[in-house]
């Protein structure tokens, strides 16, 4: 692990050279929780890419003091993954308003774009290649632990990413050596105490557990590995993602009926959006526009997932997914198409897709475990020298958007608003791409419709009939 005070340290200059923001909103009430939401870091340790035979060479420990030989990195800009200077910054930022959380949660995707073509090349060696799947393994580990010094000591729920993977995007092998190797990891942030009994064997059989929350009594959080759902997913290491993919399944079920049986609530945690992918949908290219909408997940977990969170409203309290790189949301509707859950899709550090990088911190009720309200922060000038590092409060829910709290029914209303011109609808714009421009009018309907139409029927009626 890298050594605390070599973190802090860096913490201290960067507050000195003016990166860490002092701007704040209001601090919640006595009796609130916060936690700390940062998603899709997309570390790429190969840039610059000389460095790459010293870390592949030594454990992720001394990875600093060699990333610390680089002189005056420029943080990644828009249009590239996440480097170690805006890591570094990212965190920086991170610890400060995570500084009186009570947890951090991660949804995932800690691996950089690409990862195995980036670590071939700079290695010189085959993707397929055991070097090439130690440094998945090194590189996530390294990244988890900076995580865990920005958090000083505090517990981070983290889930893993299409991209967190030795075998490639969209392939992590269920049993196989990366879940193996990064089970320690994961229990070390999380806490060992929180960790419900059958954690190594589901986290070694396809990377998902449950964990005690850390503050609200009675209530669990549940870690799902999504990607094995999803319509990308493919076994190309193993030959057990079918089975590994049904049996994550009925574990949720019953960790559902558990909870329920027990009065209790459960927050989830996991990495890929419910519901539809409306990037993917507007750059299809299906002649017809029904044939166009595309699903993050495959049947028959498309349809099944959100009837099962929606047979189990009442246990299901919040959602944390990240994946799209935005700053989003999904509702979970019943048969009377009422609002009864929300899923919260968190904007991500990697620049890549065009947005500002930015993460998010939740107040709830520690009492009942309720969200209540969410801020957003963000750096405006990806690209520049760290210690110009501009990062700044965006905006808190409940006063961009003029509602009295984060929950289903204001969703449900914000929704409302993206159908007609209106001040909630051009902040909802601005604020999807976290600072950085808006999003266009032309792709709206794809978006507001995936808000709140999960299935593709629903989606096709409410998107095919705003375009042509």
């Amino acid at each position: 692990m890298v050594s605390r005070f070599a973190f802090f340290a860096n913490l201290a200059f960067l507050a000195v050279a003016g990166l860490l923001v002092s701007v704040s909103p209001g601090r919640s009430v006595e009796g609130d929780g916060t936690v700390a939401v940062i998603s899709d870091l997309h570390f790429d340790p190969f840039d610059p890419p000389e460095l790459a035979a010293a870390l592949a060479g030594s454990a992720p420990a001394a990875w600093s003091a060699t990333f610390a030989s680089v002189d005056n990195q420029a943080m990644s800009r828009s249009g590239k993954d996440t480097n170690h200077a805006l890591l570094v910054s990212s965190l920086a930022a991170f610890a400060k308003r995570a500084a009186d959380a009570d947890f951090a949660i991660a949804p995932g995707d800690f691996l950089a774009h690409e990862f195995e073509a980036k670590a071939a090349k700079a290695l010189n060696v085959a993707p397929t290649s055991q070097v090439v799947a130690e440094m998945t393994v090194k590189t996530t580990v390294f990244v988890a632990d900076l995580l865990a010094e920005a958090l000083a000591g505090k517990p981070a729920i983290v889930a893993l990413g299409n991209n967190d993977s030795s075998c490639g995007d969209y392939r992590i092998e269920p049993g196989g050596r990366y879940l193996a190797a990064m089970r320690e990891t994961v229990r070390r942030l999380v806490g060992t105490a929180r960790l419900d009994p059958d954690f190594d064997e589901t986290y070694a059989a396809a990377g998902y557990y449950a964990a005690r929350h850390p503050t609200v009594a009675n209530g669990l959080i549940i870690v799902l590995n999504d990607i094995l759902w999803s319509t990308k997913y493919r076994d190309a290491c193993g030959t057990g993602g079918l089975a590994a993919a049904e049996a994550m399944f009925d574990w949720l079920r019953e960790r559902l009926a558990r909870q329920r049986a027990a009065g209790g609530r459960v927050w989830m945690v996991h990495h890929i959006p419910w519901g539809i992918d409306p990037y993917s949908t507007i750059e299809a290219p299906a002649s017809n526009c029904p044939a166009k909408v595309v699903s993050f997940l495959q049947e028959p977990y498309a349809s099944a997932f959100p009837a099962l969170l929606a047979e189990y409203r009442d246990v299901l309290q919040a959602s944390f997914s990240g994946h799209t790189h935005f700053d989003d949301y999904r509702l979970l509707i019943d048969r009377q198409g009422a609002a009864i859950g929300v899923d919260k899709v968190t904007p991500a550090i990697s620049p890549i897709f065009g947005q500002n990088p930015g993460f998010q911190v939740f107040t709830y009720d520690r009492r009942s475990g309720a969200p209540k309200d969410f801020s957003t922060w963000y750096l405006a000038n990806p690209g520049d020298a760290p210690h110009r590092a501009d990062w700044r409060f965006e905006y808190t829910f409940t006063e961009a958007y003029g509602l009295p709290a984060y929950s289903p029914a204001a969703v449900e209303t914000l929704w409302k608003a993206t159908s007609a011109d209106s001040a909630r609808r051009s902040t909802y714009q601005r604020l999807y791409a976290v600072g950085r421009g808006t999003l266009d009018l032309d792709k709206l309907p794809a978006y507001s419709c995936a808000i709140r139409h999960l299935d593709r029927p629903s989606f096709t009626a409410c998107y095919c009939g705003t375009v042509r």
